[in-house]
């Protein structure tokens, strides 16, 4: 590969670069004195920065040199300190394997130039097909392996054990399991090229099984930081670094840690559980399982409400005086029990006067009796107003 590059560097006499799908530095050549910001801060990291990666697929030119037949121009991008560049991708039987860049402008190269690095371009997609496929391939039966434990009963934990030791891998001895749900298609791919180089770019234990939906990293710790805390920091490198909107773009679910390998579908459960009450209950929750609280068994309550029937019939009154009147009393009756009664946090959290606030009480009290100076009896308000939402959510689900 280095060869390949140091041949076209004194053919062009131009700097060339070859990098992975997930821009991983594979090879590099000498540089004039004229190297640009980019390709400096990318030789000493060996890899490039997570804001030219997300520039490039945020403005289509990742997507341009995919689906191009040859040499792709990219102009001068100041925004990321990019000089111009001439492209092509490494692609072999369909697959895309990385990209050779060249640091020039595409009217400095002639027809002659451009098509010798097309044939370099064709050279190394050979060559990587070659090392990494192999890689590729291993990867995809670890997890696979992991894959059919989580989701079939029948694996056993001595079966998966005696399959990854043929495989020669080592399963973290403290784990957890971070799940991804992305709502638009479109995007499914770009998140899971982003995922993996935040993947790669981090310095912990972690497979990342892409070929399922939603997509599923299980996380090993370090010495110095536990699994539950990587999850966390790879979903802000996600919002931060890429820029998704998290539980809009991206819905996240993260099970408890485990140190036995059989506990591995358990935190899956978990990390669905998250997805499926964030899906159904449409206000913040947290990533984590062990951080839901109460909102953890709404879902077996509703299933027993649903069968026995149950109805709260204050609050049907009030949501009936809601949607007839343009009131807001639920969602106040809420706050109000969330705050522990307390007007003037209520108040705050609402945005209006205490004053407001009394009269809302008061109309409400009007309307239906509402059992607020029991303490009992305003968790059981405050469980049926949640089961209201979550009912609501899994209501829109299904007519969607």
């Amino acid at each position: 590969m280095h060869k390949l590059v140091d041949q076209l560097f004194l053919e062009l006499q131009r700097p060339v670069t070859i990098e992975s799908r997930d821009f991983e530095l594979l090879a590099y050549s000498g540089h004039h004195d004229e190297t640009d910001e980019v390709r400096m801060r990318t030789i000493l990291s060996k890899r490039a920065s997570a804001h030219v990666f997300h520039y490039l697929h945020e403005h289509g030119w990742i997507q341009k040199i995919e689906q191009a037949d040859g040499v792709v121009s990219i102009p001068p991008l100041p925004d990321i300190d990019l000089g111009a560049r001439a492209v092509v991708c490494l692609k072999h039987a369909g697959k895309v394997y990385g990209y050779l860049w060249v640091q020039a402008a595409f009217h400095d190269l002639t027809e002659a130039q451009r098509k010798r690095m097309e044939d370099v371009a064709k050279e190394a997609a050979q060559m990587l097909h070659e090392q990494i496929g192999k890689r590729y391939k291993r990867q995809e039966e670890i997890n696979d392996l992991f894959l059919r434990f989580i989701q079939y009963r029948d694996v056993s934990e001595r079966d998966v054990q005696m399959e990854a030791q043929l495989l020669g891998v080592t399963f973290p001895s403290l784990f957890t399991v971070a799940a991804f749900f992305v709502g638009h298609d479109a995007k499914k791919d770009d998140i899971r090229q982003y995922m993996t180089f935040i993947t790669k770019t981090t310095h912990a234990p972690i497979f990342f099984i892409d070929r399922h939906h939603p997509f599923l990293l299980i996380v090993g710790g370090t010495a110095t930081q536990r699994p539950i805390d990587i999850a966390k920091m790879m979903v802000t490198k996600l919002q931060q670094d890429f820029r998704y909107h998290i539980d809009r773009d991206v819905i996240v679910g993260i099970g408890n840690e485990y140190s036995e390998l059989k506990r591995l579908r358990d935190s899956y459960k978990e990390a669905m559980e998250v997805i499926h009450l964030k899906r159904h209950i449409d206000e913040p929750l947290p990533h984590v399982y062990n951080d839901l609280g109460i909102y953890r068994i709404i879902p077996f309550i509703y299933e027993q409400y649903k069968q026995r029937r149950y109805k709260n019939e204050a609050l049907l009154k009030l949501k009936k005086h809601d949607e007839q009147h343009g009131t807001d009393f639920l969602h106040t009756l809420r706050a109000y029990i969330q705050h522990d009664c307390n007007i003037k946090q209520t108040a705050e959290s609402l945005y209006i006067h205490p004053n407001t606030l009394h009269y809302r009480l008061k109309r409400m009290q009007a309307i239906t009796s509402l059992p607020l100076h029991d303490f009992e009896q305003r968790m059981m308000l405050y469980i049926d107003l949640l089961l209201y939402k979550y009912k609501e959510g899994t209501v829109d689900k299904q007519q969607k």
